[in-house]
């Protein structure tokens, strides 16, 4: 098979161009139901360098993990009759949903529903847990990781995404109709200046948003007490779809919401006027994630991010030597000083590269060849798999 040559062109004992990262995305959520923490404590029995969790306000202010602030979809708040009257309709980052919010409900109305499996057909295995997890806040899961530290002596971080900033503070309202009003960056400087004792040594915050990602660089963190801690916090533009498949009104995966809103605001957010002096088209229609894989794009990421979060779909389509796409990518992050950490990688057929004649190439052989490649880290929901083709193809390679 194609792979099997390619695998074969390179010493796969020798070192990677750098020591790549393995970041349990929602934990280890290929075998548990996301955002638990039972999958949180797989993913660190399985080496995986970091967690992620994504994060979204309680009507009470409380940051919890979970991928969507729509509930209905990884929790069985469905089905709880003392919620019914909650289910309402949304426009969320210019999408219309239907089901039940986290922004309207509070932290002790949620300890009463439990997580289940997001994609409950492709893993029954998982969707075997439904009900047995409750949901967690962003201090449970640094005290887990405090734990982790104490028991073991390893240190693992924590990779966090801030869920639909622009909706949450100025687009967004609750179910009797009120504005949200919750600004996501400023409550999570907040709550880990709050438990700043029990911070791992890093910490990445990462958004498919731009100006939250500007505040969080230019005023938060440098006005906060984080400055002075022993966490190194790095910041990280996660990337959409860069060929504007899924532009509004057809989908939001293009374009980033927060430059969508602004444009259209008679006063614009100081940090969307000083993101378009690098980059003018920002205040163009149209703008689009592929926009900033230019020179002005890249100068514009390197002014306010320490890295880049590229959907993988869009990076490379096979593993192949040619790969344009990919190594422009590398390249030009390297040279901007930018961290390259694509996401997502499965073990399910419908997820997996495929070569040039079809053929599915397994995920372990495509990591090893995306490590070999230069990449900074990968998200997988299968963190040891990826520990494991770590392993394999970069065990020369100086941490």
């Amino acid at each position: 098979m194609r792979w099997l040559l390619l695998l074969l062109s390179f010493n796969v004992a020798a070192a990677c161009p750098q020591w790549p990262l393995v970041i349990a995305h929602r934990g280890a959520s290929g075998y548990l139901p996301e955002h638990s923490l039972a999958a949180y404590q797989r993913a660190l029995e399985q080496g995986a360098d970091i967690i992620e969790a994504d994060l979204v306000p309680t009507k009470d202010g409380v940051l919890i993990s979970r991928h969507e602030n729509e509930l209905s979809t990884s929790t069985d708040i469905a089905s709880r009759p003392e919620f019914a009257s909650r289910k309402t309709q949304k426009i969320i980052d210019g999408i219309a949903q239907e089901g039940w919010f986290s922004e309207d409900f509070t932290l002790a109305e949620l300890r009463r529903i439990k997580a289940r499996e997001s994609m409950p057909q492709l893993r029954p295995q998982s969707a075997a847990f439904d009900g047995q997890f409750d949901l967690v806040t962003l201090p449970e899961i640094l005290q887990l990781l405090q734990r982790h530290r104490i028991a073991t002596g390893r240190q693992v971080g924590l990779y966090l995404e801030t869920k639909h900033p622009t909706y949450f503070a100025h687009a967004g309202s609750r179910l009797d109709g009120s504005p949200i009003h919750t600004d996501l960056s400023t409550l999570l400087v907040a709550q880990l200046q709050q438990y700043k004792d029990m911070l791992p040594a890093e910490i990445y915050i990462q958004s498919f948003e731009m100006l939250n990602l500007w505040q969080l660089k230019h005023q938060l963190l440098p006005d906060s007490e984080l400055v002075a801690s022993n966490t190194k916090i790095q910041l990280i533009q996660l990337l959409g779809d860069t060929e504007q498949a899924y532009m509004l009104p057809k989908g939001n995966f293009s374009e980033p919401y927060d430059v969508v809103y602004w444009r259209g605001q008679q006063s614009p957010h100081p940090a969307h006027a000083e993101v378009a002096k690098m980059l003018p088209t920002l205040s163009q229609p149209g703008f689009h994630y592929g926009d900033l894989f230019t020179p002005q794009g890249w100068q514009a990421l390197a002014s306010y991010a320490d890295g880049i979060g590229p959907w993988r779909s869009n990076l490379y389509r096979g593993i192949d030597e040619k790969n344009p796409v990919l190594h422009s990518v590398v390249n030009n992050a390297r040279q901007a000083g930018l961290l390259v950490h694509p996401y997502t990688f499965r073990i399910e057929d419908n997820y997996l590269t495929k070569n040039a004649d079809g053929t599915l190439v397994p995920l372990s052989q495509d990591l090893q060849w995306l490590f070999s490649q230069g990449i900074s880290g990968v998200f997988s929901d299968f963190p040891d798999v990826a520990v494991q083709a770590r392993a394999k193809t970069c065990s020369a390679t100086a941490r």
